[in-house]
């Protein structure tokens, strides 16, 4: 297992050995429960989606077997610096960090180090509501009806069928224009501080025109900064 943390901020180069970009935050399943790919930039800043199925390895840098490869429909963001809430309304804190086995996200991080299984999500919007008092959310077992004697040209159709399936790709996720339009933009991951941030002993938190990284967060949180923080951003151009 490893923290999603680890991996924003790497560069990212091609098979060749040429630097394609920096990655700047992860995009997720809709549920937030699968690693759906990445969003980085180039050297002139320029933004771009990386899917998961581009890439080859991680490492000290990703490598990435293709540029061409289509993104995901239906990401969001990965969330970091979202307040969780109980089912009772308490507040729980602030998502520091996601917890991933292979390309699952099986947990949240809060700031204080606590681990939420993701497996206990009831909802997700401007928030994460988690139950804390109940058995978390099981995956369904899908029993298989029983299988029916096939004749040989209907055995032949369905494995084409199945065939045709596997080889579709993920849908485009559209225009560059759209892709710059993504959900949840209110986030801060990826956005610039717009002044320099200080601590109570005048030592410099964040610096004027930083892009916000899980790090970055995490210092404001530290030096009780994260509302100040919050308040001076905005979208990269």
């Amino acid at each position: 297992m490893q923290n999603l943390s680890e991996i924003i901020g790497k560069p990212a180069y091609t098979s060749g050995g040429e630097y394609a970009g920096t990655v700047k935050n992860a995009r997720l399943s809709k549920n937030l429960k699968k690693l759906r790919g990445f969003e980085c930039f180039d050297e002139q800043e320029e933004e771009f989606e990386l899917p998961v199925t581009a890439v080859a390895s991680v490492g000290d840098a990703l490598l990435i077997k293709s540029l061409s490869a289509k993104p995901y429909k239906e990401t969001v963001p990965a969330p970091f610096g979202i307040s969780v809430f109980s089912e009772t309304g308490e507040n729980l804190g602030l998502v520091s960090d996601f917890r991933l086995e292979e390309k699952e996200v099986i947990a949240v991080v809060l700031e204080d180090g606590k681990e939420i299984e993701l497996s206990r999500m009831e909802a997700f919007s401007d928030a994460l509501i988690v139950n804390l008092t109940g058995e978390p959310v099981k995956k369904p077992v899908c029993k298989r009806p029983p299988r029916t004697r096939e004749t040989g040209a209907a055995e032949s159709a369905r494995q084409e069928k199945t065939a045709e399936k596997a080889e579709t790709p993920p849908a485009a996720a559209g225009t560059a224009k759209g892709n710059a339009l993504r959900a949840g933009s209110n986030l801060l991951t990826g956005k610039r501080a717009t002044a320099d941030i200080f601590d109570v002993r005048g030592n410099l938190v964040v610096a004027k025109g930083a892009v916000i990284t899980p790090e970055i967060i995490r210092r404001a949180l530290a030096h009780n900064k994260l509302f100040e923080l919050t308040v001076s951003v905005l979208p990269l151009a």
